[in-house]
């Protein structure tokens, strides 16, 4: 499972329709599908029910939906928190001043 994967298992669950997802995401249909698939396969459960017509999320994928939006929400925050950091925007600076200057 990667980053990657999960964005677009939470895109395809928004959309809830594989080419408005591919287009959205730069994409193959056929190529999402496949990595909806391996996301699928390595956790072992079914997170969309599919047919011809739609896509909706089994349980288990409205409990990922959720749980996986929390965590992409904090990574994002990590990766700014770190770019900051690198760049010297983030930290404490203490002013002081005599009493006597007031």
């Amino acid at each position: 499972m990667n980053l990657q994967q999960i964005k677009y298992f939470l895109e395809l669950s928004r959309e809830l329709h594989f080419w408005n997802t591919s287009e959205k995401m730069f994409i193959t249909q056929s190529a999402l599908s496949r990595q909806i698939k391996a996301l699928e396969d390595e956790l072992g459960v079914q997170l969309f029910e599919r047919n011809k017509r739609n896509v909706k999320l089994t349980e288990a994928g409205r409990f990922l939906q959720h749980e996986w939006r929390r965590l992409l929400t904090e990574i994002e925050g990590l990766h700014r928190h770190a770019r900051q950091i690198h760049e010297g925007k983030y930290g404490t600076l203490t002013i002081g001043y005599p009493g006597s200057i007031a």
